[in-house]
């Protein structure tokens, strides 16, 4: 079954969301660690790798969708 033009938009959209929201843990937890001197790796919680992991699977998810926007058909 193929995606509509619409629910790719929509997918990359939500790919874009997961990103931001990755890249902002990512840098959070690298800012805590450079200059915090209370942070270890057992003060990582959960929710912060299940963001971080969204955002990976955004990245991946977003570029598989742009090669299938680029690659469907036109019509008109």
């Amino acid at each position: 079954m193929h995606q509509s033009n619409v629910s790719k938009w929509i997918l990359l959209a939500t790919c874009l969301i997961a990103i931001l929201a990755g890249i902002f843990q990512i840098g959070k937890l690298l800012g805590l660690a450079i200059y915090s001197n209370a942070f270890s790796v057992n003060s990582i919680e959960i929710w912060q790798v299940g963001l971080i992991s969204s955002g990976i699977w955004g990245v991946f998810e977003f570029v598989r969708t742009m090669k299938k926007l680029q690659t469907s058909p036109k019509y008109n």
